[in-house]
Order: C-alpha cells, then sequence, then structure tokens
C-alpha cells in the first residue's frame, strides 16, 4: 500500500501479528531484501516494511534530509496506531534506525543494527564524505542506473557476494536496477553519511536496548561496531562467521535466528 504522509508517497507494507518489527533497507535495496529472512523466523511478528526516499515504490520524493524523513516515520507510526515499534535497520537503514531511536526514543523499544554507524564524527570527514557522493549523484545522472550498478557491486565493501549463487546475485541486481536514477541521487543527497547527524557523541544518552549485528569479513564495520559497543549503554553485539557487510543476504538462515532471539530477549 501507499501512505501519504506530509505530503510524501511512501511505499509501506504491513502484514502478521504479535510485536510490532520495522524493517529499513539498505541503499539500492527495497523492503523486500530481508523477505528471505522473514520466511525463516520462528516467531510471530506484526511486520512493517517501508521502502525508504528514492527507493522501491516510495521512490523519488525530493531530497529528504534524514530529520525530515523520521518525522515521516514518527506519523506513519501514529497513523497505523503503533505506540512503539522494534526497529531493523541494515546499513542505510541502520543509520535511518538510529537515528529515529535518537530522536524519538518514547516510540521506540529497541534497535537491531546490521552494518550501520552513527555518521562521521567530524566535519572534515562529513564534508569530504558529502563531495564523494555528489560525485556519485552525478554519475547516476549522467551515466545511469545500469552503469552506476555495475560500479556499485564491484566496490569494496560487497567483495563477498561474488561466492553467493549466482541466482541470488542476479536477485540482488535485479532489485538494484528496479530503482529510478533520480531517486537514488535524491538519496545520496539528502540521506547520506556525510548529510546526517552525527551521533557519536550522544550514544552514550541512548537508552533503548541496541543490538549489533556485523560479518566478521567487514573490516571497516566491525571497527566501527566495536567503537560503538564501547559507547552503548545496553548493547548486544552479533559477529557473523563467513559474511560480509550485508549480512541478511549471505547468511539469512543466522539472520533470521538473530532477529528471533532479538525480539524474544
Amino acid at each position: 500500500m501507499n501512505s501519504n504522509i506530509n505530503g510524501r508517497q511512501y511505499g509501506v507494507e504491513r502484514t502478521g501479528r504479535g510485536e510490532p518489527l520495522l524493517l529499513l533497507h539498505g541503499f539500492t535495496g527495497t523492503s523486500g531484501t530481508f523477505d528471505e529472512v522473514l520466511s525463516y523466523v520462528s516467531g510471530s511478528y506484526d511486520i512493517v516494511k517501508v521502502d525508504l526516499p528514492g527507493h522501491g515504490d516510495t521512490g523519488p520524493l525530493g531530497t529528504i534530509s534524514m530529520e525530515r524523513f523520521c518525522r515521516d516515520l514518527h506519523e506513519l507510526l501514529d497513523r497505523l496506531e503503533i505506540e512503539q515499534v522494534h526497529l531493523l535497520g541494515y546499513s542505510l537503514g541502520g543509520r535511518a534506525a538510529l537515528s529515529f531511536a535518537m530522536l524519538y526514543p518514547h516510540k521506540v523499544k529497541s534497535v537491531l543494527l546490521e552494518s550501520a554507524s552513527p555518521g562521521l564524527a567530524s566535519t572534515e570527514e562529513q564534508l569530504a564524505r558529502q563531495a564523494k557522493d555528489k560525485a556519485l549523484a552525478d554519475m547516476l545522472l549522467r551515466e545511469g542506473l545500469h552503469t552506476f550498478v555495475d560500479y556499485w557491486e564491484q566496490i569494496p565493501l560487497f567483495h563477498t557476494q561474488e561466492s553467493l549463487p549466482e541466482e541470488r546475485k542476479q536477485q540482488i541486481r535485479s532489485e538494484r536496477l528496479s530503482q529510478q536514477k533520480q531517486g537514488l541521487a535524491e538519496s545520496l543527497s539528502g540521506m547520506g553519511t556525510g548529510h546526517q547527524p552525527s551521533w557519536w557523541e550522544q550514544l552514550t544518552t541512548l537508552t533503548v536496548p541496541v543490538w549489533l549485528i556485523t560479518g566478521v569479513e567487514d573490516e571497516k564495520f566491525q571497527n566501527i561496531n566495536k567503537q560503538m559497543s564501547e559507547l552503548l549503554p545496553q548493547v548486544h553485539w552479533e559477529e557473523v562467521e563467513g559474511a560480509g557487510h550485508a549480512v541478511h543476504l549471505e547468511k539469512p538462515r543466522i539472520f533470521a535466528k538473530i532477529v528471533d532471539s532479538f525480539m524474544l530477549k
């Protein structure tokens, strides 16, 4: 279904019964990215899936900041009559989930962050990342989606996905190619890591339980999450062997067990 939130149409899907669990996908993904994981979970949950700005059935909305998206998400939960929710976010979706928890902790029961970060700590890092994301957005608009996806699939962050079955790799590629170049460019410009607030200094104030998931082969996010685990007051960290950045795609059955443990904690 589509939900009009503050004049913007979001792609939203709600299924199941039980504790509410809201899923937020990563950059170039859609809400369907977690479907295989959900087929393996043993618990019964009230699942809410949202396509992020610029992605999937939401598509281009203009340049939406992280804060504005979180306000829209708050409005969506009120409209769905969900007083408090468990959040699960991957990468971009993990940054959005953490941002929502920081801004609206009263709406959050707990947070499960897969390969996520609190943003960048310094202004210099933020400006450098903004320049990098602008170059990627320009590439998208200039050279088109296929060229961008060819480039994106080869970045070191996703090297472990090369060992996935060919059918699975084609599914991931098809999801990426289903996007609109304008939407992805807007996502980089509005919700990119360099544009969002940095939450590093506020992590010690977050009182809701946070679970971290990283793949052992993802050295960059292993290091980031190690630092996060030392700052968060209520934290549990799962390190998954044989996985890289996208644990839910590379080890879906293990990821499903973690989701069940998270929800039943």
